[in-house]
């Protein structure tokens, strides 16, 4: 059994009014309440259980970030009200600046949703239904382009095959951020003081929880073999390929239309200038609630492919693309990749003209122009 990284998310139901109750809750009628927010946040980096046996990379989180997960800042919860056939009737939206703040609710069945809020980057839309809501990010280039195929030290003894050279066409978005859901749906608010805590002069109502994440961090350590002090870094980064484009919030269910999603390469210098890292994440696998086996299971096939930008001493740099399908299926949480390339596979000799200014990326993605679709921003 995997483990998870998990936030405990506490919310509690807040009767106004000290230690004299007011007439609302004793007139068994859907009344104004209000609900007070509160989560206690235990973000633990162990979404692989054996991650740290597996990543060398001397990664310096005072200059390249975390590697796991960071606590969010900002809570927003939706409020679903349910009508007798337990549909959406009203969707309220309320957004907390921290982990605290006050919303107004009624009496009545609900579906609670909460996820942070604290991303520029994500972008949330409505596909007709009341109740779904999708993440997603922006588009920023249609398809990408790529020159040689290389094959792992694995998948040469192995006797794999290369896939056929085609062009990646599909979209390139920028990466999410990191985003936590928790749903809770059918939730009773009581007008029954039996149902409820008395604590410090108020009636509180618990709902415990877990705030799961819905992007996952993949860590690739890619190790140069033969390469005799060729290659010098990357100077335009990386793409993961064939990763889902969106998730709904409420199931947890990625979409099935896939995109690629750029990340930065850093080369480990000081301690071994043979050997990349980089950390991308995305919403995974397309058309599956990663944390189920099952779903997973049933996943549409696909391919995933690391798109990698190398820079050679000569000045020149070349694209070369990398199959991890394996590896990512292996993982739909998340986890760390290690692969070991020959760098004889792809020698400086056969790339390209030299750099001119401009880095390699533009090459790997062309364009760089943001395209924005018609959908539904739900503020």
């Amino acid at each position: 059994m995997r483990l998870r990284n998990f936030i405990t998310t506490f919310a509690a139901l807040l009767v106004l009014g000290g230690c004299t109750i007011e007439p609302p809750l004793h007139l068994r009628k859907a009344a104004a309440t209000k609900v007070v927010l509160k989560t206690s946040v235990k973000a633990q980096f162990m979404w692989q259980l054996d991650w740290q046996a597996k990543w060398d990379f001397a990664w310096q989180t005072s200059v390249l970030g975390p590697l796991g997960y960071s606590e969010p800042k900002g809570i927003r919860m939706h409020v679903y009200t349910l009508d007798d056939t337990d549909s959406p009737k009203s969707h309220n939206v309320y957004n907390f600046s921290g982990t605290e703040g006050q919303v107004d609710i009624f009496v009545g069945v609900h579906n609670l949703l909460f996820h942070n809020n604290d991303s520029e980057v994500l972008l949330y839309r409505s596909d007709g239904d009341l109740a779904d809501i999708y993440s997603y990010t922006r588009v920023i280039s249609s398809g990408l382009k790529t020159s040689s195929l290389v094959q792992t030290l694995t998948q040469k003894a192995a006797a794999a095959t290369k896939a056929e050279d085609e062009e990646i066409s599909e979209n390139v978005t920028f990466m999410p951020d990191e985003l936590f859901v928790l749903y809770d749906p059918r939730h009773y608010i009581s007008d029954n003081l039996d149902d409820y805590e008395y604590i410090d002069g108020q009636y509180v109502l618990r709902i415990q929880g877990d705030l799961l994440p819905r992007t996952y961090i993949y860590l690739f350590q890619i190790k140069l073999l033969n390469n005799l002090d060729r290659v010098t870094g990357s100077m335009g980064g990386a793409a993961l390929t064939g990763v889902a484009d969106a998730v709904n919030l409420q199931t947890g269910v990625t979409s099935n239309t896939t995109v690629s999603v750029p990340m930065d390469v850093h080369i480990n210098k000081a301690d071994d200038p043979d050997l990349l890292g980089a950390r991308v994440l995305t919403f995974g696998i397309p058309g599956c609630d990663p944390y189920d086996e099952a779903s997973v299971s049933a996943a549409p096939s696909g391919k995933h492919y690391l798109v990698l930008n190398v820079t050679f001493a000569t000045g020149k740099y070349k694209n070369i693309r990398i199959d991890v399908t394996d590896q990512v299926r292996a993982l739909p949480t998340g986890g760390v990749i290690p692969l070991e390339i020959d760098v004889n596979d792809f020698p400086p000799e056969d790339i390209d003209p030299p750099v001119t200014g401009g880095g390699g990326f533009e090459a790997l993605i062309g364009g760089w122009n943001e395209q924005v679709g018609s959908t539904t921003i739900i503020n």
